[in-house]
């Protein structure tokens, strides 16, 4: 179970790289004389702002897969894990002690997360393109 929720949280890492390509290319346009539109900024910055939610997202879900895979090959179980997130500030303690299946749907909902900002920051990137070509 643990090395198909890994697995799975894997593919999020080419969402992130999409991710962190269309960020540079949303605060490019910002740079650029024609993004001078108001509705093109607003859609730009809309762009970056999902871009960073998309980074932040899919590094909470690439540190869940390798966590996810140690947790597979380990010995000492979740418990000593819990220990040393809720050390590192990482875990708050009411969530310490989760069974596997929260865990495993939790990281589930920070993919989606992650794939619907994608969704948002390319959505935003097209229709500001499109303004500026219509504008």
């Amino acid at each position: 179970m643990l090395a198909v929720a890994s697995a799975l949280l894997d593919t999020g890492r080419e969402a992130g790289r999409l991710t962190r390509a269309l960020t540079v290319l949303a605060l490019a346009g910002l740079l650029v004389p024609l993004a001078v539109l108001p509705g093109s900024v607003v859609l730009l910055l809309v762009a970056v702002v999902a871009g960073l939610g998309g980074i932040y997202a899919g590094a909470r879900v690439a540190l869940d897969a390798a966590l996810f895979r140690h947790l597979g090959v380990a010995a000492e179980g979740p418990a000593l894990l819990d220990a040393a997130l809720l050390e590192l500030g990482m875990l708050p303690a009411a969530k310490a002690g989760r069974p596997l299946g929260q865990r495993i749907a939790g990281a589930r909902r920070l993919l989606r997360a992650q794939v619907v900002l994608l969704g948002v920051q390319a959505g935003a990137l097209a229709a500001a393109g499109m303004w500026a070509a219509l504008g």
